[in-house]
């Protein structure tokens, strides 16, 4: 029976190539620049799944903390003010 995988090179990747994704996607900043290079150039479709799927669930929370704060930004401060009026009231507001 004929495999029906397109990609005839398919390699999977490793525990320890994983384990390095997952490491790497933890560090903030260079996790995003990672993943979009992975989306477009990942050799191995597993990984390129994985990057698009992890820029889709960050647009997705940073669109849901968007709306939260553009919803209830004052709520939000007041109750931070509430646990230290100092930290969040402008300085010269006193």
């Amino acid at each position: 029976m004929r495999s029906k995988n397109k990609h005839k090179d398919y390699k999977p990747v490793s525990v320890g190539g994983w384990l390095g994704t997952i490491l790497l996607s933890a560090v903030p900043g260079l996790n995003l620049i990672l993943w979009i290079i992975w989306a477009f150039s990942a050799k191995r479709p597993s990984r390129k799944s994985f990057a698009v799927a992890m820029i889709i669930l960050t647009a997705l929370f940073a669109a849901l903390i968007a709306a939260a704060v553009s919803l209830y930004g004052a709520e939000i401060l007041d109750w931070a003010r509430s646990i230290d009026p100092e930290l969040f009231t402008p300085k010269g507001a006193n």
